[in-house]
């Protein structure tokens, strides 16, 4: 069964030559071959969250809180640098949709690496039904992704990124798509993959979406768990409606 377990995890980030201001002081140091000053920035300051099947959380706060930082911890993204961190199924993080992404090489093999990078065999059948989600003309499969237009890309990057459901679903904001013919399918298929996740933790500043999707509110200042507001069943989003009466 998929959990996610913290207990007073902390993640601290070097800064090196922090106080090295000009580039004279910079350079009068290495001439007499001063140590330079490192300084440590406490990203993620002893977080401890239980989640398991059926939590939907949401993570508020202002930006520079560590919203975005606390779902590359859980990702795998950034090491703990202290406290327990365990993680039970399989996580999809839906946080930078390019990464990874290689714009000089053509768009089938794009979709390849990166289902390599999520741990799936890219096999002929699932780089195809990949393709046929995003609408695009099977011949630009051969041309490279800087070609392509921000729509475009958007299309492959979210169609390939979403192909899979999720035992762990992490959101850094909800997914928009650029093209507006294909917004309203995007984002189907991406309610759908919320519905499906046995557990969802969604970063984001507007406070109606998270009321909205989630069972549970944290809010996040300077990396710190200053509130956690709990809240009543999520609404069923209007597909799911339409199933059900179907």
């Amino acid at each position: 069964m998929a959990s996610i377990t913290l207990r007073d995890v902390c993640l601290d980030y070097p800064l090196y030559g922090a106080y090295d201001h000009s580039i004279k002081r910079r350079l009068l140091g290495r001439l007499i071959n001063e140590p330079s000053e490192t300084r440590i920035i406490r990203a993620i300051d002893h977080v401890s969250i239980e989640a398991v099947a059926g939590a939907r959380i949401g993570l508020a706060g202002p930006n520079g809180s560590g919203k975005s930082t606390l779902l590359r911890l859980i990702a795998g993204v950034y090491p703990p640098s202290s406290g327990e961190l365990a993680i039970k199924g399989e996580i999809v993080p839906l946080i930078g949709l390019n990464a990874g992404a290689n714009l000089d090489f053509v768009a089938a093999d794009n979709i390849r690496l990166l289902l390599r990078i999520s741990g799936r065999k890219p096999t002929q059948p699932i780089v195809d039904e990949i393709w046929a989600f995003t609408e695009l003309d099977e011949r630009m499969q051969r041309l490279p992704l800087r070609m392509f237009s921000s729509g475009m890309l958007m299309r492959v990057l979210f169609a390939t990124a979403t192909a899979f459901p999720a035992d762990i679903l992490l959101l850094d904001e909800w997914l928009s798509v650029v093209d507006e013919k294909f917004s309203a399918k995007a984002e189907q298929r991406l309610r759908k993959l919320v519905s499906q996740a046995a557990i969802v933790i969604i970063a984001s500043h507007d406070q109606a979406l998270l009321q909205r999707t989630c069972t549970s509110v944290i809010n996040l200042d300077h990396g710190r768990i200053v509130r956690t507001v709990r809240l009543d069943e999520p609404a069923i989003p209007p597909f799911e409606l339409e199933e059900r009466r179907a």
